[in-house]
């Protein structure tokens, strides 16, 4: 049991500590500059003496916030769209061909032109992440419905006069939260590492604004002269975080 929410819990005590650390990692201090790791500074300190070590916690709180709300976001999208195509067969056609046209779609690309639309910004990121990882749990939420909606209950309140909406809104719905939470689950690492990636390639948020792509993505250009604890950690706490999140989604798909 303890092992199944190891991950979980592990996962709460990074954002907690993440939440609860004094230090955002935004002071300047131009005599501590390009410090290596050591007993102070723990991840070291970056070209302007800022601790690196805060600015990770700090970023990872960003960029964990956008993938979390982008994940909801999409979830609620996707179970919109797998009711609304399960209405009637006209509708289920628009649905199939806006899953396959949009997964046909490189990811990335999708998301740049939207950030780009919508204006950037963390709601822009938002948006982008959201209107770009729906099709795949749409497909899935749609399927379980189509087996729910044979159930006898789901029959029995269409013949008592009831609409689908009706219907599928209070006897359906309930019965695929599981599915969504799982779905959901999933979709975070996938919208955190992507997040990551357009911060990584400058789409989205002000440069002074701490996330895990825009930290890797200025590190980038200090690795050739020997500071390589500015990408590593960062990474590191990256690639962590999106391991637990998996891990979690793993634990509780099962």
């Amino acid at each position: 049991m303890l092992k199944k929410h190891l991950p979980l819990l592990l996962f709460c005590i990074l954002i907690l500590i993440s939440m609860t650390w004094q230090n955002n990692g935004e002071t300047i201090n131009l005599f501590n500059r390009n410090i290596a790791p050591n007993s102070l500074d723990w991840f070291g300190t970056d070209w302007l003496g800022r601790d690196v070590f805060s600015r990770t916690l700090k970023a990872l709180l960003f960029s964990l916030a956008m993938g979390g709300i982008s994940s909801v976001l999409c979830t609620i999208l996707s179970l919109c769209l797998a009711l609304i195509g399960n209405i009637n067969s006209t509708l289920n056609n628009i649905i199939n061909l806006l899953v396959d046209v949009w997964s046909s779609l490189p990811h990335i690309l999708v998301m740049i032109v939207l950030s780009v639309l919508v204006g950037g910004g963390f709601e822009g990121l938002v948006i982008a992440i959201t209107l770009s990882h729906w099709p795949k749990l749409t497909r899935l939420l749609k399927v379980e419905i189509e087996q729910l909606r044979k159930k006898p209950y789901v029959l029995h309140s269409l013949s008592f006069g009831h609409s689908k909406v009706h219907t599928y809104v209070v006897h359906i719905t309930p019965h695929v939260l599981p599915q969504m939470l799982i779905g959901m689950l999933l979709l975070y690492p996938q919208a955190l590492v992507h997040g990551a990636g357009l911060t990584f390639l400058g789409f989205g948020i002000d440069p002074s604004t701490p996330s895990m792509g825009g930290m890797l993505s200025e590190a980038s250009q200090y690795l050739l002269s020997g500071q390589w604890w500015l990408a590593l950690f960062p990474g590191m706490v990256l690639v962590i975080s999106s391991l637990l999140l998996i891990s979690i989604g793993k634990s509780y798909e099962r």
